[in-house]
């Protein structure tokens, strides 16, 4: 097993995970469509790769990444030039009746190696406004491409990243229930009972869409939250990883590791015992508990971890307009204190428009920011928290 920091794992490599690659595989063979969601960094990518990489007997499984994508023919083409990238679908959509311009582009891939980015912008163009009609000639397809037994897995990762641009590209929810209203037919017609879909992202969907007065379109999607590693499996994670690489820490290293991070994202804990191994040059000698502090304070929460974390605070210019984005700032900022802070002490963020103030709140809390316990607020993530009080010092917000 490898220490592979940055990166979707499969195989071997992906560690801890087979409880969830077991439900998963239970529920899509009840015939369910799942809402995948969970933080960054916590392995929600290398579990829908590792559902492609090792499908169950009769699955076909299509993984697409729509995060990049800009509207529904930019989705569409996603997913179709991800189909057909397989030859044995490829070769059936020559009696789908696409436009000339979809069937030119797709007659290319006959003869010439094509990629599938390019063959998805190729599709986008040839598409244009008519993307609706080349999804409702694709489901209708979708039932006998699944023949002689096979089910269909169609993986959509990043969705809620897509919707919010959309929403956020001159307020354009019409688009975003015009796409999402397709995707919801296809999982509910009856004729498609072996295809199924698994839709993911780091960011809630749900809160996106409450907050644009449409999250009842996602509403027959069954909910999957992915959570970090338990303490007890980032414990063994270390030492299997330890053996591995020949740097074995002994258990009061680890302890002060996960005491520190708090919360076990299994990329946090990748990143520490990288960190942490080169801090000593991979001399076991040299960890002490205060090289252990000092390589969390400065290489992971210092300037030197701002490539790995800077993703926490983008996300949130995605999932907030501004007044939301600029109240999420200011929560965090206010709870970013060791003892985090008590809802009483955020009455001056809150009292402006306190309905924004609870939303903005849940979706701290359902996108891994935050924990509550009664009134009491604190980051999850210590690691976070650390990183984030330094860019980010508490500030008053007056109306």
């Amino acid at each position: 097993m490898r220490n592979i920091i940055g990166q979707a794992v499969v195989g071997d490599d992906l560690y801890g995970r087979a409880y969830e690659l077991e439900r998963l595989w239970e529920l899509l063979e009840q015939g369910q469509h799942i809402l995948m969601l969970a933080p960054r960094r916590v392995g929600k990518t290398s579990l829908m790769l590792e559902l492609r990489r090792a499908p169950r007997e009769n699955w076909d499984v299509f993984y697409v990444d729509v995060e990049g994508c800009e509207g529904p023919a930019d989705f569409m083409a996603a997913i179709l030039a991800t189909m057909a990238a397989k030859h044995r679908y490829r070769t059936r959509f020559d009696r789908i009746p696409f436009s000339n311009a979809v069937k030119n582009v797709l007659a290319r891939l006959q003869s010439v190696a094509v990629s599938v980015d390019v063959l998805r912008v190729e599709l986008k163009g040839a598409m244009g406004r008519e993307w609706g009609s080349v999804a409702d000639q694709l489901q209708a397809r979708l039932a006998s491409l699944s023949d002689n037994g096979v089910n269909l897995l169609i993986i959509v990762d990043e969705l809620p990243v897509l919707v919010s641009r959309m929403l956020r590209a001159e307020n354009d929810t019409r688009s975003v229930e015009l796409l999402l209203s397709k995707l919801r037919h296809w999982r509910q017609a009856p004729e498609l009972h072996k295809v199924r879909t698994l839709v993911g992202g780091s960011i809630g969907l749900e809160g996106v869409l409450r907050r644009a007065g449409i999250s009842g379109l996602i509403n027959d999607l069954t909910p999957f939250p992915l959570e970090s590693w338990g303490r007890d499996t980032a414990t063994e994670f270390l030492a299997r990883v330890g053996r591995h690489s020949n740097f074995l820490l002994d258990q009061c290293s680890i302890s002060q590791i996960l005491d520190l991070l708090r919360d076990p994202v299994p990329y946090h804990v990748q990143l520490f015992f990288s960190a942490l191994r080169d801090a000593c040059h991979g001399q076991l000698a040299g960890i002490s508990p205060d090289l252990i502090e000092r390589c969390f304070a400065e290489r992971l929460a210092g300037a030197t971890g701002t490539a790995h974390l800077d993703h926490y605070e983008t996300r949130l210019e995605i999932a907030f307009n501004r007044d939301e984005h600029e109240t999420a700032r200011g929560i965090l900022g206010r709870v970013s204190d060791r003892a985090g802070a008590d809802l009483a002490g955020l009455h001056e963020i809150s009292r402006p428009n306190e309905i924004m103030f609870h939303s903005v709140l849940r979706d701290l809390q359902a996108d891994g920011y935050l924990d509550r316990q009664g009134d009491h607020l604190r980051f999850r993530s210590n690691l976070l928290r650390e990183w984030w009080s330094k860019r980010h010092p508490s500030r008053v917000i007056t109306p």
